[in-house]
This record gives C-alpha cells, structure tokens and sequence, in this order.
C-alpha cells in the first residue's frame, strides 16, 4: 500500500539516458525496472555495442546507437551532437540524464542546442585528476561545458563533490550527492551470501584448484594501470612468500584498447600458479562468494562501487585513500585504507586480515550492515524520481 502512494505522487516524466558505453547504464538497472514496470517512455542514447541492444530486449525501451568516442575528436563529437539534435527533437524527452566524461560533454550540448528543459549531468568520476599538461587542461574544459549546460550536476560521492568544487567546475549549490552516493546503490538482495552462492564460491574455488581453508584475495574490475593492478600483484609477491596457500583472483579484462602491461609484469601474472584470471563475468556474486578478503588499490575513482559489493557479501575489504573509495570504505570498521601506489601498505594491511579471521569476519560484518543500511538500491531510485519530478516542476513554474 505504502509502495503504491508513493507512486502516486511521482510523476514518470519521458527521460533518456546517454553515455559513451552502454554499460555505464547498467548502473542504473533498478531504476530502468521501475520505469519499465510503470510503462514509463524512456530511451537510452549510447554507442552502437551490444549491451545497448541487450538494454533494449531487456527494459523494452527505445534506443539510439550513436558513435560516441572516449577521447575528444572534434569531427566525430560533431556528427554525434548533431545526429543527437535531430533525435531529441522528434522525442520531446523532458529530461536528458547523460553519465561518463564523453556522455556528459556531447549529451548536454545536443540537449542544449535541441532545448530540453531538464539535463542532468551525473559526474562519476574525474579523468583528469591523474592526468597532466596539455590533455588535462582539455579534460577540465571539457568538464567544465557539461557543467555549465546542465541544470543539475550530481556526484556520485561526497568527496567526489568536494574534488569538483576545488576543481572550480561548479559553485557548491550547483551540485549535489543522491543519499550517500554510488550511482544508483547496489540490489543488496542480489549481493548476500546465501547458502546457494556460498556453494557456487566453493565450486568456483574447486575449478581453480583452492583447496577450502586457502585463502583468497579478489579483485574484481578493469585490469588497467589506474586500479592499481600493478601495485596489487607485486604486494601478492611478498604477501606469498609469507603465506603459501594464499590464491590472488582476478575478476575483469585487460582492457588492451587503451593500456597494456609489459612483458615482464604480464609473465608475473601468467607464471604464477596461484594468480587466477577469469575474464570477465556477467554474475559476479558468486566470485566474491569465493574470495576470504577484497582488494581494490585504485589511484583514481568515482565512489568505488566493488568495493561495497564485496562488502555487502560480507567481506573485509582494502581500498585506497583517495576520493570515492573513502566513502566506500569506513577504515578500521569495514575494511582498511592505504595509501596509493604504498605496496608497503597494501602488503601489510592484506598479512593482517590473513592472520586474523576473527578481524575478518567483523570487518564483513560491520560492512554488510554499512552497506545495507547507506546502500541499498530502493530509496535511491526514489531519489532520481524525485529529482526529475522537481527538476521538471521548478521549469513548469518558471
């Protein structure tokens, strides 16, 4: 009954998303479920991959595949505002919700230029705070356009709002956090280490060869230089000369269009028994049912959002001390934060959830708890309900 007044007072505006990768929207799957179940007219502009066809089948909305590149090159950014104009003129969205660094700068443009009353930038992390010289200046300009065309700028994390404000995108009253950040929240129905999954873990650790009482550290996410893949590796190194039947899992792929390791540091990984790379999963739940502890050393992110997953499954967790995973991660109660690229740190913090169980089972504890109660999907699809209905409202009273 509750559920249903609440619907009643919320308006289903007609939206659509945009981002450079459909994926990103993935984030945003609870939210797409309501609309769909409401019969809501959404669509999803995206580049011209699966996963937007997947969006399609799957929340039987509309879609538009438009090349949207990662870096900025001016000719193909151009087709795409344009051909993005056209679109939003035969639609009549009210809102234009675009995500990624890419999205954001071509979506607001196009909605700008096509006169959608309502556009919402949601910034989900900064490029250019790892970046220097020439390229960061762009990064920031760019920023800078999809700031000034939204009407509302969202982070998804305190401190990732903190970091744009210093970085002069916006004024404070410009931006602001949904809850207590992430994208969307994370299902933490789907996230709980039920005794189903904690059988699919033991199977997965059987086909890996772990034996029951070896202790995993997992990863899950891009292999790339920024989350810190090579620091994590390296601490392995010295964490296994002190423990033997300690396994590092590696949950994501090498993404090789935009970074690659050298040789030496990929044979590190190839030569090691005890180094497992999966690829890519589409139901990560039962990989981290797998793992004993998680690790993600990231020197640059958003909010940090595997790092809430593991902890909503229950695992200790080590992040980095940097914007995003701070608030993912409350040091000494869910987990332990190092400094980045400190594989002194990382090695020390990771010797110490091995040798202490008991530490391991608290810290899970106290993160699941965390999780659920800061987290979870629900009120945060509520929260961008609102929003759009506000939004659109304060337009229609001038």
């Amino acid at each position: 009954m509750e559920k249903n007044s609440k619907d009643q007072n919320i308006k289903f505006v007609d939206i659509c998303f945009i981002s450079s990768i459909p994926y990103t929207i993935y984030f945003y799957h609870d939210l797409l479920e309501r609309l769909k179940k409401k019969k809501a007219k959404f669509g999803v502009a995206s580049s011209d991959e699966p996963d937007l066809f997947d969006i399609k089948s799957k929340y039987g909305c509309d879609i538009f595949p438009v090349h949207i590149t990662r870096n900025i090159t001016p000719f193909k950014d151009m087709v795409a505002i344009l051909k993005l104009i056209h679109y939003f003129r035969n639609r009549r969205y009210q809102v234009v919700h675009a995500h990624t660094p890419k999205g954001g700068l071509v979506g607001m443009i196009s909605s700008f230029l096509a006169r959608i009353p309502v556009r919402v930038y949601t910034i989900h992390g900064l490029p250019l705070e790892t970046t220097r010289g020439v390229n960061r200046k762009l990064l920031w300009l760019a920023e800078l356009v999809s700031c000034r065309l939204a009407t509302q700028i969202l982070a998804v994390s305190p401190s990732l709002r903190d970091l744009v404000i210093k970085e002069k995108l916006c004024s404070p009253d410009e931006i602001k956090v949904l809850g207590d950040g992430t994208a969307c929240g994370i299902d933490t129905e789907k996230f709980v280490l039920s005794e189903q999954n904690k059988a699919k873990g033991r199977e997965i650790r059987k086909s890996l060869n772990i034996a029951d009482d070896d202790i995993v550290i997992g990863f899950v996410g891009r292999l790339v230089f920024d989350k810190g893949i090579e620091s994590l590796v390296k601490s392995f190194y010295c964490v296994q000369r002190q423990f033997r039947d300690v396994h590092l899992l590696l949950v994501g792929l090498f993404d090789k269009s935009r970074e690659t390791f050298d040789k030496d540091f990929m044979d590190m990984i190839e030569s090691n028994h005890n180094i497992h790379c999966v690829g890519f999963k589409e139901n990560i739940v039962p990989y981290y049912a797998a793992m004993d502890l998680f690790v993600m050393p990231s020197r640059r992110e958003g909010f940090g959002m595997t790092l809430i997953e593991a902890s909503a499954m229950g695992l200790p967790v080590i992040g980095t001390r940097i914007v995003g995973c701070i608030d993912a991660v409350e040091d000494g109660v869910t987990g332990f934060l190092v400094e980045v690229d400190n594989e002194n740190q990382l090695k020390t913090a990771i010797m110490k959830l091995i040798d202490d169980p008991q530490l391991r089972k608290i810290l899970g504890q106290q993160g699941n708890k965390r999780t659920e109660k800061l987290f979870d999907t629900k009120p945060l699809v509520e929260e961008h309900l609102k929003l759009y209905n506000c939004l659109c409202e304060d337009i229609k009273n001038g």
